[in-house]
């Protein structure tokens, strides 16, 4: 359970934007680029680390709802 918090946290602290549930003093707004964006986490020895990759295209149904949200 330790190191899914750990995860979530780290996925977290590097997606600086809000969106959602996510939200972040710091970062307050919507930000286009983390939308096209994954985090994956990454263990290297005892580290892990979060390492954002390009998320899958949405179907045209939801890519019309999410830009009709904007």
């Amino acid at each position: 359970m330790l190191l899914v918090s750990e995860a979530v946290t780290r996925s977290a602290l590097a997606r600086e934007e809000s969106r959602g549930a996510h939200s972040r003093i710091d970062h307050p707004g919507l930000d286009a680029a983390w939308g096209a964006k994954n985090n994956v986490i990454v263990r290297e020895g005892k580290r892990n680390d979060a390492a954002p990759i390009g998320g899958a295209d949405l179907p045209g149904d939801l890519s019309q709802l999410v830009a009709e949200d904007k």
